[in-house]
């Protein structure tokens, strides 16, 4: 409903109290106009309640589309993630092995540019990988945990597991592996049942590009 036009005027020169006022054509009397000031108000008010709800509800539904668009960027980032990390170990990846043998058990794995990495010892089936201290490993580091972790060891548990279900291999005999903690640092990587030295060649490499990349970020 459209409220009708209202004007005002003194009912006599003398007397300006008693006033008289028009409304749609029709007089009104001093006591009905107030009124119908009144009813004019609330239409207004109420038109502008009604459009400050369909703000409020375009604002949320407005909200709710970037909030699902910003779930799909953060899955969109984490696959890019995971194919730069996997990109840059086949690039920074040296042709030369990357042990080097003490005249102990004892072998270290050092950067290309000579600095120590980490240190290793082996036994039969299994490979003690003790970190640099001075190369703070965290489990939330992607090139720990979704690269050396998943992408290379969980990946070769998985072919032995393979192996397993196709009767080619006993369960004995598939990779494990174990991270040594001391609180969120990682100090030690256990790796057992790598069977052969060319996996093992892998895994050293893997964790050699690992801790370099991690050491770098320092810099």
């Amino acid at each position: 409903m459209v409220a009708g036009f209202l004007t005002f005027y003194p009912t006599s020169l003398s007397d300006y109290g008693d006033t008289t006022a028009v409304f749609d054509g029709a007089s009104i009397s001093k006591p009905y106009y107030s009124g119908a000031w009144f009813f004019v108000g609330l239409q207004a008010e109420d038109a502008e309640v009604k459009k400050l709800a369909e703000l409020k509800t375009f604002l949320e539904q407005r909200l709710s589309e970037l909030e699902r668009e910003a779930e799909s960027v953060k899955s969109l980032l984490e696959i890019i993630d995971r194919e730069l990390v996997a990109k840059s170990f086949k690039k920074a990846q040296p042709p030369a092995e990357a042990l080097e043998k003490e005249p102990s058990a004892l072998r270290t794995i050092r950067s290309r540019s000579g600095a120590l990495l980490a240190t290793m010892s082996l036994k039969e089936k299994e490979a003690r990988i003790v970190f640099n201290p001075e190369i703070r490993v965290t489990q939330d580091m992607r090139p720990f945990s979704s690269f050396l972790l998943r992408k290379v060891l969980d990946s070769m548990r998985e072919a032995d597991l393979q192996k397993v279900a196709e009767g080619r291999l006993d369960q004995s005999n598939v990779l494990t592996y174990e991270v040594v903690y001391d609180g969120d640092v990682a100090r030690e990587l256990v790796v057992k049942n790598f069977r052969e030295e060319a996996r093992l060649r892998e895994i050293v490499n893997s964790v050699k590009w690992t801790l370099d990349t991690i050491a770098s970020s320092y810099k």
